[in-house]
């Protein structure tokens, strides 16, 4: 949440830049659990094809108040694990407020995810946000509270509904040939409507799944040309959960081209 925001934030600051924005990221991918989050995967890992897409438009308000909307796709074809092959895609609503170096912003996020061809769950969510545009600089950091609602879609019996509330941050720093570096540190708590019973861990206890998960990510582009770059992330997932095949470490590792447009 609000990674990409605060790119967007900064980079609509200056002067002549279009209010449309996009950009596609396609490249390989390395996942050390593949399928964790559904439950499955084990220690298996995977390498994909992967495709990230980001457009944007912003409403070109006059005065401190802005408007900004976004659709967020992305897609991954597994070398060994299809069953797991991920498209999420997200449409998001963000009024803002500039109070000087200051961005008070609240993206409201609607999010459909599917896995293997079929839907996997829906997700509202809200975060409120404080970005800083460090003055006289090319960086920016942002802190983000996190609410959401997960409406599980998927075709198993065990409903997995459930309420997350969290929070996180971010830094960025653009070089000036406009590549730039992300980091970002989240921290989400769900509780889901399935019990643990659910789960086959116990036919007597009623206690619902619960889950912790803390995420530090590393983004890296190197802007070549005005459209054209390479790009590299890392994404570290430590998950605690009161059921055990919810509780891993898994990192990501991506790398690829990156047109800009």
């Amino acid at each position: 949440m609000g990674k990409g925001g605060i790119e967007n934030r900064m980079t609509q600051r200056q002067i002549n830049v279009s209010p449309f924005s996009a950009d596609l990221r396609i490249g390989g991918l390395y996942d050390s659990r593949v399928g964790s989050a559904s439950g499955g995967g084990g220690e298996d890992s995977d390498i994909a094809l992967a495709a990230t897409l980001n457009a944007g438009w912003q409403a070109p308000l006059e005065g401190d108040v802005g408007l900004r909307m976004d659709y967020n796709g992305y897609a991954d074809l597994h070398q060994d694990f299809d069953e797991y092959d991920v498209i999420d895609q997200s449409i998001s609503l963000e009024p803002q407020y500039n109070d000087g170096p200051f961005v008070h912003s609240l993206p409201i996020t609607f999010n459909y995810a599917m896995e293997a061809g079929k839907r996997d769950y829906q997700r509202y969510s809200v975060a409120p946000t404080l970005t800083y545009l460090v003055p006289e600089t090319s960086q920016a950091v942002a802190l983000y509270g996190i609410g959401a609602l997960i409406d599980d879609r998927d075709d198993v019996d065990t409903d997995e509904d459930g309420e997350s509330i969290g929070g996180g941050c971010a830094y960025l720093y653009f070089f000036q040939n406009k590549s730039r570096v992300r980091l970002s540190l989240d921290y989400q708590h769900t509780d889901y409507d399935a019990r643990l019973f659910d789960y086959d861990m116990n036919p007597l206890h009623t206690d619902k799944r619960t889950d912790k998960i803390m995420s530090a990510g590393l983004d890296i582009l190197f802007q070549l040309t005005s459209h054209f770059g390479l790009y590299t992330n890392y994404s570290f997932l430590h998950t605690t959960s009161n059921v055990e095949e919810y509780e891993y470490n898994r990192h990501l590792v991506e790398g690829g081209v990156a047109l800009k447009f």
